[in-house]
């Protein structure tokens, strides 16, 4: 059964982070400040999900948007998956970490499938429509 690891109002130490390794886990939230084309700031949830390899520590003291050291380093944690794949760990924001068993992980696997499979579906449905009003165009007119 899905236990919580990491609440959304907890702390995230170090100790936490190392407590991963070897587990299978999924991150629902995981929220992060990005930056648009535009210039502008959003936030994005980074969700992932998988079994944690190991992390990495980085203790950054510059501001590089401000150009000038902050008053205390801050840090940052990157777990990494078996799968290869890196994930930054959010401390400024929402995180929230649940650690499943196998079968709940492949259930997930298999709910995210279908959403994406849906996704696609609806997308290719709409390509179509725009390109068949494109090359017919009495498509658009109404038919009673």
């Amino acid at each position: 059964m899905t236990q919580m690891i990491k609440a959304k109002d907890d702390i995230l130490t170090e100790e936490l982070v190392a407590s991963l390794i070897g587990k299978c886990v999924h991150a629902p939230t995981n929220v992060h400040e990005i930056q648009t084309p535009t210039g502008a700031t959003t936030k994005a949830n980074v969700w992932f999900a998988g079994i944690v390899a190991g992390y990495e520590k980085a203790v950054i003291g510059f501001n590089y948007e401000a150009g000038e050291f902050h008053e205390e380093p801050q840090t940052y944690y990157n777990v990494h998956l078996t799968d290869g794949m890196g994930y930054i760990l959010t401390s400024a924001f929402e995180l929230e970490i649940h650690e499943l068993t196998q079968e709940e992980f492949a259930q997930l696997i298999e709910e995210k499938k279908k959403e994406e499979n849906t996704t696609e579906s609806l997308s290719a449905a709409q390509s179509d429509k725009e390109t068949n009003e494109q090359t017919n165009p009495e498509l658009l007119i109404g038919h009673e």
